[in-house]
């Protein structure tokens, strides 16, 4: 009998009207992940992951709103975005780098 599986939702950044970290999601064991920007905001996201939760670094991630799956570490407009290497990594943030108004949400989906 084959395993059943639930998608679960995770909110990173909840309409969000400032800069800040937002949550981290914990991606061991994941083999990808895809993202969600949305709202109307003049701001930027940046993708970060991290080993040990205090050094973090920009991931380039695929912007699936582009034909040609353009990467970029960072997102200034709503859209879906691609993680498609996360083996080896640990944890996964969608940072909030710079605001200046509107409102911010980043959510995360897994299936569990």
């Amino acid at each position: 009998m084959a395993k059943k599986r639930y998608y679960t939702e995770i909110t990173l950044q909840d309409a969000a009207t400032a800069t800040g970290d937002g949550t981290t999601l914990d991606v061991a064991g994941f083999e990808s992940g895809v993202f969600q920007v949305t709202g109307t905001f003049v701001g930027t996201v940046t993708f970060e992951g991290s080993q040990d939760g205090t050094n973090w670094v920009a991931l380039a991630l695929a912007d699936l709103n582009s034909t040609t799956r353009a990467r970029s570490t960072t997102a200034t407009a709503g859209g879906m975005f691609l993680l498609d290497s996360v083996g080896g990594l640990k944890m996964f943030r969608a940072r909030i780098s710079a605001y200046t108004s509107g409102s911010i949400t980043v959510k995360a989906g897994r299936l569990a």
